[in-house]
């Protein structure tokens, strides 16, 4: 779509149409019954009262990263006089309200300027990343109609839309979620005369598109009713990019106009792979206190579809373990991470090798020294947890510690010794064995 912003900027018309903010070739005050700041604060005024006066409020099709790494997230948002209410609609029962503002920088931007968990997940720094994820939490608004508003990340100048809808945000996430859930492991069929074939990332909401010795890769979002790329993807004499996904036949149907006839075949994934959303559940965490004495720990697996990641909930009421999913293996990795931080000190879950009692080759900073790996047995799974960072082979445990520096400065390491801190009263896990399914594979 045509950036109409420039035009906007040049002449501050003040005029807004159906479709897009008008444009101009540089009229200048003297040609309008109204100076320039009146016409804005007219577009200003025209914006917010389109943006209130959707009864469900909006979806947000919001694509982070300067290099789409991510893909797509759709949120939820609806507007009052103050305050913007925002759920994601991967993520159940997810609900933030914060406020918003309509300024005027150089055209009108839409920003949501204080702190909303939800809608600035991509764009807060945390220790691990400096920068964020490279997300947007302002907007300039390019064009604008009743049901439709074209914005561009300040930050990035990736194109994103706000889209009235139809039904309740809660109906909304409920549909892309169950989307989510049974995806399609590949894609294959025809665009056009191109034949084509196409393998699923969930993680980056990405697809490698294979058309003879072309290979694309597209960026998309999940919505209610399917998919839709972030761009069209232009093949075979066609141009597709927003598909309705049926769960139960894993048929992609194209709904742009002139493109109504492309449909393509998902190919589910096989009973034999672990595709993303098949680790939720509840499960055992197997290991041992002392090197001989068996231990285990309660632990539920809960998705993170923001970005394609685990939280291992019940160790502990201070921490939860960030499990990352592979999808070329269908394994989850289990790394050194920051998992707090108390009296101005950081917590670390450290990888180490634990053997006869002593503790060695604490490590903190090095992700996947542990894979998880399904046995293949859906009536009794177990997952097992091998160490396989190739530079720390020998790792096989897991120790709660927290850094600091001393009176020297120097920067040292303590055992955390909190009891709410601990699990089964102990800072240790050694010798990770597995993870056992509570409930029999889907």
């Amino acid at each position: 779509m045509t950036r109409l912003i420039h035009s906007f900027i040049a002449c501050l018309t003040g005029v807004i149409v159906m479709q897009s903010l008008s444009s101009c070739t540089g009229e200048t005050d003297e040609y309008f019954d109204q100076s320039a700041s009146a016409r804005l604060t007219a577009v200003t005024q025209r914006t917010l009262n389109i943006l209130r006066s959707a009864e469900h409020g909006w979806e947000l099709e919001y694509y982070p990263g300067t290099s789409l790494e991510y893909g797509g997230v759709v949120y939820t948002v609806k507007f009052d006089s103050l305050t913007a209410t925002v759920a994601c609609s991967l993520i159940p029962d997810s609900t933030e309200t914060s406020l918003y503002k309509l300024t005027n920088d150089n055209g009108p931007v839409l920003s949501f300027d204080s702190y909303n968990a939800l809608l600035h997940y991509y764009a807060t720094p945390s220790a691990s990343e400096y920068e964020a994820k490279g997300g947007d939490f302002e907007f300039v608004i390019d064009s604008i109609s009743d049901n439709l508003i074209t914005l561009f990340g300040k930050r990035t100048g990736n194109t994103m839309y706000l889209r009235r809808l139809a039904a309740s945000p809660d109906e909304y996430a409920a549909k892309t979620i169950a989307i989510f859930d049974h995806f399609a492991d590949s894609v294959k069929g025809q665009i056009g005369t191109a034949v084509v074939a196409g393998k699923v990332d969930p993680t980056s909401r990405s697809i490698s598109v294979v058309s003879g010795r072309d290979t694309l890769d597209v960026h998309y979002t999940y919505t209610d009713r399917g998919i839709r790329l972030y761009r069209p993807l232009r093949l075979g004499g066609l141009a597709v990019q927003s598909f309705d996904y049926d769960i139960d036949t894993h048929i992609f149907t194209c709904t742009d106009e002139g493109a109504e006839a492309v449909s393509l075949e998902g190919v589910p994934y096989a009973d034999t792979f672990m595709s993303y959303s098949r680790y939720a559940g509840d499960y055992t965490l197997s290991y041992t206190s002392d090197g001989t004495t068996d231990r285990s720990a309660s632990v539920s697996l809960v998705p993170n579809r923001l970005d394609g990641t685990y939280a291992m909930k019940g160790l502990s009421s201070r921490y939860d373990l960030l499990l990352h999913y592979i999808p070329s293996t269908g394994d989850l990795q289990l790394g050194a991470q920051i998992v707090g931080a108390a009296d101005g000190n950081t917590y670390y879950w450290a990888a180490v090798k634990y053997a006869s009692g002593s503790i060695s080759n604490i490590n903190i900073t090095d992700e996947g020294q542990f894979t998880i790996r399904w046995n293949g047995n859906r009536f009794y799974p177990r997952f097992n947890i091998t160490p396989t960072n190739t530079r720390i082979s020998d790792v096989n445990s897991g120790l709660l510690i927290y850094l600091y520096y001393d009176e020297n400065g120097q920067l040292s390491a303590g055992l955390v010794t909190e009891p709410d801190w601990l699990t089964n009263g102990s800072y240790l896990f050694a010798n990770l064995k597995s993870l056992n399914r509570l409930t029999r594979m889907e």
